[in-house]
């Protein structure tokens, strides 16, 4: 590296050590901030005025004087600085995302896109979608740290007529459109991984250490999480439960095996079947109507998919003893109608070899979870500040949601 280089990453650490402060102990005067990182009065000077340019922080607060001094003006977050920005194209649609350093969600919109669309016409709309945010939110961009990126299927049926095989190549060209565009550099993976990571920050801090995120939508996927980290594997696909094998004899699938997981418990397998013994359930809203009306031939066929669900699950559940299982995607939308059959499932295979406390629910980001999982990744690896100071449970005034 360079003396220039050296220099730029000092002075980034620096930087982030400043903000690191600010995150924990709110608004500090300049003598604060000096006194807490060491510094000079001239190098804090000049780290707080650049962090005023790009509207990272503000400097229009004030401490109210003791006896006949001055008021003592304060450096303090700006609520409306994005640090890290999350982009989803997914199957049907496209989300965006905004976090501030203090990982709170400034900003979360998804809408929906035509099946027919191109990877690149999912990004023109992602685009246009955070323009539209940004505008209306009056959230500031300058000095964004990061951008991540979440893309539906690394590995599409090549039989499907939606959207672009995400090969290489497209996402590579994707992810520096991207980075051109918010003048940041860019992560990106699978989405069914990255809403795993959004999940695993929703609940509760500390945040769950260890836990499987299953998306039962168009295909089935899932993300997991092991001791704090989100699992890729030696080739970047580790998660791949829908190609997990329930029935041997079952149907060819087009990863090549037979009787996956996938076959089962996709949208269209699920209600394709349901269909035969209730023609009029059109849809899952219809589904779940049929269910809450308790049509029992309905029930039958959910019953079953959850016995196979269970059985992929339990493999899961011996190999990684995860504390919390998530049900995500449009099938989540079954509730308990599907989760008390999978309880039941998981129960009839005696797991418990030691006393396991297994959660199992639906997820509580419905849609669009990869875009916060997505910015929330980019965020930890191009700005480690949770490592240089720990974070409030809160920070205050952003007003923004908080996943810590």
């Amino acid at each position: 590296m360079s003396n220039d280089g050296v220099l730029r990453n000092l002075r980034r650490q620096h930087e982030l050590r400043v903000l690191a402060i600010l995150v924990e102990r709110g608004p500090c005067s300049r003598r604060e901030l000096e006194n807490a990182t060491g510094l000079s009065r001239t190098t804090m000077s000049a780290i707080v005025a650049d962090l005023v340019r790009r509207r990272a922080v503000a400097d229009d607060a004030q401490r109210p004087a003791t006896g006949r001094g001055r008021p003592t003006t304060l450096v303090r977050l700006n609520p409306h600085a994005a640090a890290a920005v999350g982009v989803e194209l997914g199957r049907g649609h496209v989300s965006v995302a905004v976090a501030d350093i203090a990982r709170t969600v400034l900003a979360h919109v998804t809408e929906p896109i035509g099946m027919e669309c191109g990877l690149s016409a999912r990004m023109d709309a992602a685009l246009s979608l955070l323009e539209r945010v940004v505008a209306g939110r009056r959230l500031a961009l300058e000095g964004l740290a990061a951008a991540g990126l979440g893309l539906w299927g690394h590995h599409p049926d090549p039989r499907a007529g939606g959207g672009d095989p995400a090969g290489d190549l497209v996402v590579t060209d994707l992810a520096e459109r991207l980075g051109a565009t918010l003048d940041a550099p860019v992560t990106w993976d699978n989405n069914i991984r990255l809403a795993a990571v959004a999940e695993r920050y929703t609940v509760e801090s500390p945040a769950c250490a260890d836990l499987v995120y299953i998306a039962l939508s168009h295909g089935v996927g899932s993300g997991v999480v092991v001791n704090g980290t989100l699992a890729r594997g030696a080739s970047g696909t580790a998660g791949e439960i829908g190609h997990v094998s329930v029935e041997p004899s079952g149907p060819p699938c087009w990863c090549g095996g037979r009787g996956c997981l996938e076959q089962y418990l996709s949208i269209d397998a699920v209600l394709g079947r349901v269909r035969a013994v209730a023609p009029d359930v059109a849809d899952v809203p219809g589904l779940v109507a049929a269910l809450d009306r308790g049509d029992r031939s309905v029930r039958d066929v959910v019953d079953w998919s959850a016995e196979l669900l269970g059985r992929a699950l339990g493999t899961v559940v011996i190999l990684l003893d995860p504390h919390r299982v998530v049900i995500g995607g449009e099938l989540a939308d079954l509730g308990d109608h599907l989760l008390d059959p999978v309880r039941a499932s998981l129960a009839r295979q005696k797991l418990s070899i030691r006393d396991r406390r297994l959660e199992l629910r639906t997820a509580r980001i419905s849609q669009g979870a990869a875009a916060v999982g997505a910015a929330l990744v980019a965020l930890d690896r191009h700005s480690p500040i949770h490592s240089i100071a720990g974070a409030p449970a809160e920070l205050p005034g952003t007003g923004g949601q908080r996943f810590m």
